[in-house]
């Protein structure tokens, strides 16, 4: 009998169970497919093989603990993103585990399945596991990269079927975002700065790709959302890289920031500028980053700076510094989200347009305001920001030129 080192991840939904009483069938199948669109391209990405699913319940292995925690990572900030974007009964909460040890994998037409104590540990790790978070075990701690992870230790915890308490351990929360109502991502988008090709958890194109993929039987949902995922993962890598050849691709300072090394990441942009010009796309992306990564952080850095910076670069061409003011444009707090869609209205270019129009269509005008540039059918938020007058002010602009 064969067996691998592998790191095992299992995932479970909160309140699924509950919300399957309450729900149809098609709406089962419907949030599963959903779920599937969330996760599975990130399962993809870092590397992970899906062995099979139970329910709402993904059972994943990785060749090491590292690319596990980066996907972990990953997951659990853009079901935060998603979560900000859609209504509080709709929103999704995970809870995470991963273990390590030796596994006997089995494939079959039906799918496969995988043994070993390490899939029996993950699952005993997930039931301690608060929504949210990302539990491992002590192998975990020992095998992953500790200077590209953040870790705290959780204690010895007494788990149900083993004789011994057992050392456990958990991915550091970016203690900025501590909090219900936070306006940052939990794990500070370590994870996702790997896979900058997938797109953002926007609702609508995610409710349409779950309503195609919602057929008579579920494996075909299933089978339909995994080509989707391969689709949309292959058209930019050619194959599945690990989470730590993603790491290195990033350029030094971009490291640097996401570690939280501000001042030795500013050191490293000066050599950036020196090679590229200070008007570089890539260079402003750098430096709003280590400006707002900065701020967040304490004294030292700007956001005003930061999506100044931002703007300049999606005049000349960043598809990082739009996507980093489209996200700050959903931020919760109210003044964060004036000035980063003031930022892609003042980059006055048509590639910032898609971005202005959804801002647009979140916060429609008040009732009886007749110059709305697009119509549309979203119930006003309940606190306005003026965000949707900003932005269609810049298409207008931007129609103008």
């Amino acid at each position: 009998m064969q067996t691998e080192s592998r790191a095992v991840m299992l995932t479970d939904m909160k309140g699924f169970t509950a919300a399957t009483i309450r729900q149809t069938r098609d709406q089962n199948a419907h949030m599963l497919a959903l779920h599937d669109a969330l996760l599975f391209p990130l399962v993809r990405a870092f590397g992970g093989l899906r062995v099979k699913t139970i329910g709402d319940a993904y059972l994943v292995v990785f060749e090491a603990p590292t690319q596990a925690l980066f996907c972990g990572m990953a997951i659990q900030d853009r079901l935060w993103d998603y979560n900000q974007r859609v209504a509080e009964d709709l929103r999704m909460d995970l809870r995470v585990a991963v273990s390590f040890g030796e596994v006997r994998i089995v494939k079959d037409r039906g799918g496969g399945d995988v043994f070993g104590e390490a899939v029996n540990l993950a699952a005993r790790v997930e039931g301690e596991a608060p929504p949210g978070d990302i539990w491992f075990t002590e192998a975990v701690y020992w095998v992953a990269d500790r200077s590209s992870v953040p870790m705290e230790e959780m204690g010895r915890r007494q788990l149900k079927g083993l004789p011994e308490a057992v050392r456990l351990f958990r991915v550091a929360r970016d203690a900025a975002a501590c909090g219900t109502e936070s306006s940052r991502p939990p794990y500070r988008n370590a994870g996702l700065a790997l896979v900058r090709w997938l797109p953002p958890p926007e609702p609508r194109y995610l409710a349409r790709l779950a309503d195609v993929a919602r057929p008579a039987s579920r494996w075909r949902a299933r089978l339909l959302v995994r080509a989707v995922g391969v689709a949309l993962f292959a058209a930019t890598f050619i194959a599945v890289a690990a989470a730590a050849g993603l790491w290195l691709r990033l350029s030094r300072p971009e490291r640097l920031i996401h570690l939280g090394r501000h001042e030795e990441a500013r050191a490293a942009l000066e050599v950036l500028v020196a090679k590229k010009g200070s008007e570089s796309p890539q260079v402003l992306f750098l430096r709003g980053l280590v400006e707002a990564a900065s701020a967040d952080a304490g004294p030292g850095g700007s956001v005003p700076t930061a999506f100044q910076l931002w703007s300049r670069g999606v005049a000349l061409g960043s598809d990082d510094a739009l996507a980093a003011l489209a996200r700050e444009a959903r931020a919760g707090d109210c003044g964060r989200r004036s000035l980063a869609t003031r930022a892609l209205a003042d980059a006055r270019t048509r590639r910032a347009a898609d971005a202005l129009e959804s801002i647009a269509a979140e916060e429609p005008p008040p009732a009886g305001r007749e110059d709305a540039l697009h119509g549309t059918a979203a119930a006003p938020p309940a606190e306005r920001c003026g965000t949707g007058d900003i932005a269609r002010q810049g298409l207008r602009a931007i129609e103008r030129r």
